[in-house]
This record gives structure tokens, C-alpha cells and sequence, in this order.
């Protein structure tokens, strides 16, 4: 559970870290699924021109079917992931999920999850942007939350996030002026909650090493369009 201090400072400025919020094992269960993962992808093609630097569990290929309901109850989205590696599925809904909870106040439901995976020494990098605004007008009626986790140490050299805090908090994501970036630097295991409304980017990763991180994004409610779900509606009741 997050501290009333931290619940305040996400309302706020936009975003709020939280320090530690992964165990020792738990890194290491998502660090061993985004492993298997990248591989999986480097045998389609490179991961910065043919991915983007995203991995998602469920959009890569790895899995040769997902069930539907895979991408709408607990129960079968859990076994599913399972195929990958047992643990980070439980992890994702219950750690991340009631939290994303307390933070949107309402019920939620998970929308998507992806690794963000940048190679050393590549140039791939995200401009400024609102992760809302990937959204339609008509799909943004529901509040969303992004959890940017580092499995490794980050800084500005290996392209970790870079926030603009909110300019006015009763006018969330509403920006008139120059970005104002806050570099956020934080040892593997931390969490980036950030509101989908808050401005934010990420530089290259000039170091020798990959720089890997996991981002579940959760919403207030089921994101669709005339085709049906545009990612996952999991819900995340208590545990």
C-alpha cells in the first residue's frame, strides 16, 4: 500500500516513485521473463527496428494462442502468462494493481503491459509525450496509470525517464509552456506510477549494458472501439 505523502505527491505533480517497491525475487522473476521474451524477438528481428523497444507477453508471438478470456478474467489471463514464467502474472495484479487502485480510487482493471527493452549503446529513445493521447477522444473516458519499473539501475546515461511535472494540479496534463524535465534515477525494483496524463520521454542508452524495464498500465475501466477491446480489461479485485 502506498503512504498518504505518496497518494498526495502522485496527485499533484503527476507521479510519484516509490522506492524498493520490488523484492529481490521479484526482479529477478520479471528480469528472467523479459530474458526469454527479447530472445524470442531478437529471432524475428532487431529489437529497436522491428520492435520499437517494446515487448509485450502478449503481442510478441511467444505464445502460440491466447485464449480470449486470457485478456479478461484473472483466472485464465494468470495461467496464460504462466506459459512464459509462473510468477510476475500474480505480481502484476496484486502488487501493482491495488495500488493503481488506491491510486485512481476506483476499481481497475489491467490495459496492457510491455518491457521497455533499449540495447547498449543504441540511439532509440521517446520524445515527449501524454501515453493517454495514444488513445481516441471517445476512448479517453477512463483514467489510466503507467508503472514504469526498472530491472536494472537507471540514469540519464542509460536512458531512464524524464518527467514534467503537472504546472497546475487542477488542470492535470494541461501544458501551455516549455518542458521542464525532472530526471528520475532510481535502482532496479523502484516504481514510476505516472498518471496518463503527465508528460514524459526517455534518451538513448549509451552505456554497454541493456537497459530493461516492465510497465503495467492499468485503467479505470474497459478501453474498446467498434472492434471490441483495444488491449486487456484484467480486473484486479483484492488479494
Amino acid at each position: 500500500m502506498l503512504t498518504a505523502a505518496q497518494v498526495d505527491a502522485f496527485h499533484t505533480r503527476g507521479y510519484v516513485v516509490v522506492r524498493e517497491f520490488l523484492s529481490a525475487l521479484e526482479i529477478a522473476s520479471y528480469t528472467e521473463e523479459a530474458e526469454v521474451l527479447v530472445n524470442h524477438c531478437y529471432e524475428q528481428g532487431d529489437i529497436v527496428s522491428k520492435w520499437g523497444c517494446v515487448v509485450e507477453p502478449f503481442g510478441c508471438g511467444y505464445l502460440d494462442s491466447i485464449p480470449p478470456l486470457a485478456r479478461t478474467t484473472q483466472t485464465s489471463y494468470i495461467a496464460t502468462r504462466a506459459q512464459i514464467t509462473p510468477a510476475p502474472a500474480l505480481c502484476t495484479l496484486s502488487k501493482y494493481g491495488l495500488c493503481a487502485r488506491q491510486l485512481l480510487e476506483s476499481s481497475v482493471v489491467l490495459l496492457n503491459e510491455q518491457y521497455v527493452v533499449k540495447p547498449p549503446r543504441s540511439e532509440a529513445a521517446f520524445d515527449w509525450h501524454q501515453d493517454v493521447l495514444y488513445f481516441k477522444d471517445e476512448q479517453r473516458e477512463h483514467r489510466m496509470i503507467s508503472v514504469w519499473t526498472p530491472l536494472c539501475d537507471v540514469r540519464e546515461e542509460n536512458g531512464t525517464v524524464l518527467v514534467d511535472p503537472y504546472p497546475d494540479p487542477t488542470r492535470p496534463g494541461v501544458y501551455t509552456r516549455e518542458p521542464e524535465p525532472v530526471v528520475v534515477e532510481m535502482s532496479a525494483g523502484c516504481a514510476l506510477f505516472m498518471d496518463g496524463r503527465l508528460r514524459h520521454c526517455s534518451g538513448a542508452n549509451t552505456s554497454n549494458v541493456f537497459r530493461t524495464a516492465y510497465m503495467p498500465q492499468f485503467s479505470s475501466g474497459q478501453v474498446s472501439d467498434d472492434n471490441g477491446l483495444t488491449a486487456l480489461a484484467v480486473p484486479v479485485n483484492s488479494f
